[in-house]
């Protein structure tokens, strides 16, 4: 899955501690790329740009015939899903399923989390189904998945009504995304129940996302289109998906929605070595209100620079100013200047027992708080390794 910037918290923590919206920033991606950038990965990127934007548009063509042809195919035709298959590995994405399905069952209902665009087409290539959740994704997308629900309306049944109706003449699963919105893939959103009321013949499946590019691009991010999640899966040269298909306890059919929900979001996440959030996608939308208030709020930079100052007080205040009217976060600036400052710079004198309220407020961030602890954990690294080697003389190159 693709990387993220901030500390996730171990799964013994995210269950001894109930979630907030706060919280939500640890498993959404806030934009495209990630806030640090290093002077080989900016000349990379420069050079590999033009080669990239071919490849997009050469895949964009290709994607976009043999999606037409996708929808003119059978779905019942097995063929369909090899020549699927065929065309996620032409647009740049490698599917290995890991732990195929049993062909001995037949799922009314298959439940996956969600991480990329793209899910959907990643499933039905290894299992034919279709789908309720479509209004996320591109048109040509929701033709060649099958889609149940291509206008919604107020008046619209609701979603459970659609699904059993159409398992009463027909044999393919319904395909449901649980958590409703695209994370980080850091941690598995709480399962809307409404999915697990269908049917109890259920099939579980977990995936897992690698993007291979030199700038680590997201999949998704919180203000990104599908549109714009589409190109960059053309842009970027490789993805790897890993697909795992799950079984169910056997006292699954015993259990009530709510109940399979929770287990279902128990059991992927436990598969794909990440917490199982309380949070909803409710919260994730409330997060996004929040920060989208924060960005049209004028930023105070004298305020921001009097608590890195309190931080770092040996770093010249223009230096902090401008780094800050850069990243315009303070647990950011501070990772910068303390990683690109002198030494002798850095060292700061001791604090007093009197905090102010600004740097209590700081390092209750608990991201800024570990960047922190792993820098002073370097230079005592760094500090016990030069002494040694004058200790006993060595000729060490630093």
């Amino acid at each position: 899955m693709t990387s993220t910037s901030a500390e996730i918290p171990s799964k013994s923590e995210s269950s001894s501690k109930p979630e907030t919206t706060e919280d939500v920033k640890l498993y959404v991606n806030e934009q495209r790329f990630p806030k640090t950038w290093t002077f080989v990965r900016v000349l990379f990127f420069v050079v590999t740009f033009p080669l990239c934007l071919v490849l997009g548009i050469i895949r964009l063509f290709i994607g976009l015939q043999a999606l037409v042809i996708l929808c003119l195919m059978p779905k019942r035709l097995k063929l369909r899903r090899y020549f699927l298959r065929l065309v996620l590995m032409l647009i740049g994405v490698f599917v290995n399923i890991q732990k195929p399905p049993n062909g001995d069952t037949k799922p009314s209902v298959i439940v996956s989390n969600h991480v990329s665009v793209l899910d959907r087409l990643i499933i039905e290539c290894s299992l034919t189904c279709s789908t309720l959740s479509v209004r996320d994704i591109p048109l040509l997308i929701r033709l060649v998945i099958g889609s149940l629900d291509l206008t919604p309306r107020h008046e619209a049944p609701p979603p459970t009504t659609v699904a059993k109706a159409h398992l009463e003449t027909s044999d393919i699963p319904i395909l449901t995304l649980p958590e409703q919105i695209m994370t980080n893939g850091q941690g598995v959103l709480k399962f809307a129940s409404w999915p697990f009321s269908i049917s109890s013949n259920v099939q579980m499946v977990c995936m897992e996302v690698q993007r291979l590019h030199v700038l680590t691009p997201h999949l998704t991010h919180l203000f990104s289109s599908p549109v714009g999640d589409f190109f960059w899966t053309l842009f970027c040269p490789a993805h790897w998906v890993n697909i795992k298909y799950l079984s169910v306890s056997d006292d699954w059919r015993e259990k009530n929605p709510e109940q399979r929900a929770l287990l279902a979001q128990k059991i992927i996440s436990t598969e794909l070595g990440v917490p199982a959030l309380k949070l909803t996608c409710h919260d994730v939308n409330e997060y996004k209100k929040t920060v989208v208030k924060q960005l049209a709020k004028p930023i105070d930079i004298d305020s921001l620079v009097r608590q890195v100052i309190e931080v770092l007080p040996n770093i010249p205040e223009s230096e902090i100013r401008a780094d800050l009217i850069r990243t315009k976060d303070t647990t950011q600036t501070i990772y910068n200047l303390v990683r690109t400052a002198p030494k002798e710079v850095k060292k700061a004198p001791k604090p007093t027992s009197s905090r102010s309220s600004g740097q209590g407020s700081l390092f209750k961030d608990p991201v800024a708080r570990a960047n922190m602890l792993e820098l002073k954990k370097a230079e005592l690294i760094a500090d016990g390794r030069r002494r040694y080697i004058e200790k006993h003389g060595l000729d060490v190159k630093p």
